[in-house]
């Protein structure tokens, strides 16, 4: 349950504990390789990723959790490719609404880059709890 303050803004309980970590924050950083989220919004943010970069069947006992971006990777870019490209932006949105329904996907962008092999992926978010909105921008 939400905690209003008199501004109206919702708070999670778990925010309000300042020393007590929600998760792993992703990505690691190399010098201290685990650091830690103290808020809702951040772990949002971190599960997000971890979702977006997780291959379906890798999640130990979860075998549906993942989209697999990396299977996408390389895709020969054919006529076709532009729906799958389509397909892969509903299948990010389902997985979304199942595994993280804390969250609305306001828009998300798929571009490949072709020179590099590589895709890019811009999605922006609002988070449902205080409708705060954040974006996350991933170059595989």
């Amino acid at each position: 349950m939400a905690i209003i303050k008199k501004t109206g803004y919702r708070i999670d309980p778990l925010d309000l504990n300042t020393r007590k970590a929600l998760g792993v924050k992703v990505p690691f950083n190399k010098k201290n390789i685990f650091d830690f989220n103290y808020t809702t919004k951040d772990q949002i943010k971190s599960n997000l990723i971890n979702l977006l970069l997780t291959s379906p069947g890798e999640r130990f006992h979860e075998p549906t959790y993942g989209v697999g971006l990396r299977d996408y990777l390389f895709e020969q870019s054919t006529d076709d490719f532009n729906s799958k490209i389509s397909r892969l932006k509903q299948y990010i949105n389902q997985k979304i609404g199942v595994h993280i329904p804390q969250i609305r996907l306001n828009n998300l962008k798929v571009s490949p880059i072709k020179d590099n092999n590589n895709l890019l992926i811009n999605l922006s978010y609002t988070i449902l709890l205080d409708n705060d909105t954040n974006q996350i921008s991933l170059q595989l």
